[in-house]
């Protein structure tokens, strides 16, 4: 009889194992998956080690192990290892987001899904004699480093449409001489297919797709295949770093900057960190690609720890499209004359000039993009009777309208109810619709233009399997005159035909409560304008803002992104924000708001905020972070100053601790799931979140 520790997917109090027993006639080995009994139901694990001593309880028997076999590899264990201890989360929850479930596993190679199988009616990339000057010399740059055979990072920074992909296409073929592979990141599985696509196109032939909508055994099956070395280039999402390479020399990260690389949920990590610790540790190389980089990434390459690759230009010396910025403040009332050959319709969210040059897109037979970042078609539902809003009974936050299918829903919980054509409290019929979504502004577009074809591209609208991959395709190949669509329609895409960019409101983003909104709203309006005038026709964007004088959009509309870097990097100097400072925020759940303060209190004087309600946190915040914004140096001093060696919790409460720290990196030391969120501004605080759950003791150091 042998004994194994097996990482489950549970939260344990102490240890990161369980100890099971498995058969004579199985060799244990670490890595390998297996199926095992957790109380009632069973779950797959992962085999640790072998346990030398023998437990003075009873031991259950494994229940199986998958045929053929599925091990993680040692190398990608001491990842996820590196993984579990950075980002403060159980190693078992690293295990379950990077290995597939083994019972998929086939002895299949990798066949081409729904999205693979989309004519994108792309050309062929180009060849290397084709490079323009500042191309070749970043590829040149790039294979020496892969030749190398030694850990090399770069930062591939080039204006929107400057042929970042053909640079990091030949790249790859570089890293596959002598069997080697290749990693692209891409941050949307949208993107997946047309990056895929360049890449056959260029005459690569072992290539596979991997992200989280395939089902189970595609998955399983480009995982075996990567392996075994079947595959040379994998074309993935942000789960697709955890893929078990035999020889990994090149990994791209395409957009880097995108936040769609941080998992929102447990285990909490960024692929992008990931990518670079995992090629560093495997002598590789990675690319950083993108035209808005990250403050983070772009400060990397002020210190000098990662290379800086240029395109300062368009490729065959195409211009970017000229930016008009509209100031909605002053825009005409409803039904204001506009130019002969315009609809007359009163136009609510689309302005004047945006609507004009949609109609002479239309009649010059070329194709525009409408973009808004928000879904569905209002914001919230209101009652002009008794004033009711209605609201998430979970999350108590206003339910967003979604006109198109008749349902209430929350975007924080994912509950759904459906569109009644009555007050729920009074009764009254008396409903508003209050703010706009994408399905608002395609309403209206549809009634101001009812001949154009239209199409949205949304989260809502790419729930079917493929979806996604037929609307892009069908708008690449003219078949859609306008697109409609949030942040999807953001990302990389590359259409010849897009003359004109409608950005609706682009202030959404920007006073959202994160020290990041400015510059997630220059990277995303960038972006989005980086997709007109991609072809041989010159583009034209039109941007709508409430606030025209403001400096990140004057920035994105000069499409300056070194501009704005200096702006911005000064006033987080100065505050000692990341990239020059780490902040954290602590927050302990449980359910009785009564022992919490009390608890808390014996730690540390502490302010509770008027939010609890029955069902939801209890928030308690540490004093002096409720002070104004200008107050935070003087806050952050006496935070400082204060003894935050040790926090002890010793039941199961609901609680908040907010503390900035500027002068050092917060370490953690926990067993119960101490989880770290991305930085967000809450009511005047920077706060980035660490979730402990059940703790009995967790001791917080600084280094």
């Amino acid at each position: 009889m042998a004994l194994v520790r097996v990482a489950v997917p549970i939260p344990l109090a102490r240890e990161e194992a369980l100890v099971y027993e498995i058969p004579e006639e199985d060799t244990p080995e670490v890595g390998l998956r297996v199926l095992v009994p957790v109380g009632p139901r069973r779950v797959w694990g992962t085999v640790l080690g072998i346990e030398s001593r023998t437990p003075g309880f009873r031991v259950r028997k494994i229940s199986g192990v998958p045929e053929p076999r599925l091990v993680v590899t040692p190398e990608l264990l001491t990842l996820c290892r590196w993984v579990a201890d950075y980002y403060a989360a159980g190693l078992s929850e690293v295990l379950q987001a990077a290995v597939p479930s083994p019972g998929g596993l086939t002895r299949r190679a990798p066949r081409a899904t729904a999205e693979e199988e989309v004519a994108w009616l792309a050309g062929a990339p180009p060849e290397r004699g084709e490079l323009n000057e500042e191309q070749g010399a970043a590829l040149t740059a790039l294979e020496a480093a892969v030749r190398a055979r030694a850990f090399g990072a770069f930062l591939l920074f080039g204006v929107t449409g400057s042929g970042k992909t053909a640079v990091y296409l030949h790249a790859a073929a570089e890293a596959l001489r002598d069997q080697g592979q290749a990693l692209i990141l891409v941050p949307e599985i949208a993107l997946s297919p047309q990056t895929l696509d360049s890449f056959r196109r260029a005459g690569f032939g072992r290539v596979a797709l991997y992200h989280s909508t395939l089902r189970p055994r595609e998955r399983a099956d480009v995982w075996r295949a990567a392996a075994a070395g079947e595959v040379d280039l994998v074309v993935g999402t942000r789960s697709a770093v955890f893929l078990p390479f035999r020889n990994l020399r090149l990994i791209v990260v395409d957009e880097e900057q995108d936040q769609a690389y941080k998992q929102d949920d447990a285990p909490r990590y960024h692929a992008r960190d990931v990518a670079l610790v995992r090629a560093q540790r495997l002598g590789g190389v990675v690319v950083l690609a993108s035209a808005t980089p990250s403050l983070e990434t772009f400060a990397r390459v002020k210190r000098g720890r990662c290379g800086l690759l240029s395109l300062p230009r368009r490729i065959d010396g195409r211009p970017l499209p000229t930016v008009r910025i509209t100031d909605l403040r002053a825009r005409p009332a409803q039904g204001a004359p506009v130019a002969a050959g315009v609809p007359t319709g009163a136009a609510r969210f689309l302005g004047v000039p945006l609507v004009e040059a949609m109609a002479r897109t239309l009649e010059r037979r070329e194709q525009a993009i409408l973009f808004l970042n928000r879904r569905g078609h209002s914001t919230y539902l209101q009652c002009r009777g008794c004033g009711e809003v209605a609201r998430c009974e979970r999350c108590d936050v206003s339910y967003t309208v979604h006109l198109a299918d008749q349902t209430l829903l929350c975007h924080y919980c994912g509950a759904e109810r459906a569109l009644r054509p009555a007050c729920a409290k009074c009764g009254a019929s008396n409903l508003w619709f209050g703010g706009v979504g994408i399905q608002r502004v395609e309403r209206e577009t549809a009634r101001l233009f009812p001949a154009a074809r239209i199409a949205r591209l949304d989260f809502d609208a790419t729930r079917k399997r493929g979806s996604a991959a037929s609307i892009l395709g069908a708008f690449r190949a003219g078949e859609t005159d306008f697109l409609l669509g949030t942040q999807m329609v953001a990302k990389g895409f590359d259409f010849p035909l897009v003359t004109l960019v409608g950005i609706i409101v682009a202030d959404l983003q920007l006073y959202l409560p994160d020290f990041r909104a400015a510059e997630r709203t220059f990277q995303l309006l960038t972006q989005v304008a980086g997709r007109a005038g991609r072809g041989d026709r010159a583009g034209e964007v039109i941007l709508q803002t409430y606030d025209p004088d403001h400096p990140a959009l004057r920035c994105a509309a000069a499409q300056d992104f070194e501009m704005f870097y200096e702006q911005e990097a000064a006033e987080r100097r100065e505050l000692h924000y990341p990239p020059f400072g780490h902040l954290v925020e602590i927050e302990v759940r449980g359910a009785k708001k009564e022992r919490v303060v009390r608890d808390w209190d014996n730690r540390g004087k502490v302010t509770m905020r008027d939010e609890f309600r029955p069902g939801r946190r209890a928030n308690i915040v540490r004093n002096g972070v409720q002070r104004q914004v200008h107050d935070l140096a003087r806050i952050r001093r006496d935070i400082a100053s204060r003894a935050m060696d040790q926090i002890a919790v010793e039941h199961e409460h609901s609680a908040r601790l907010t503390c900035c720290r500027h002068d050092a990196t917060l370490i953690h030391k926990a067993r119960h799931g101490l989880v770290v969120e991305r930085p967000q501004w809450v009511r005047g605080r920077l706060k980035v979140m660490a979730c402990l759950q059940v703790a009995s003791l967790v001791r917080l150091r600084h280094k």
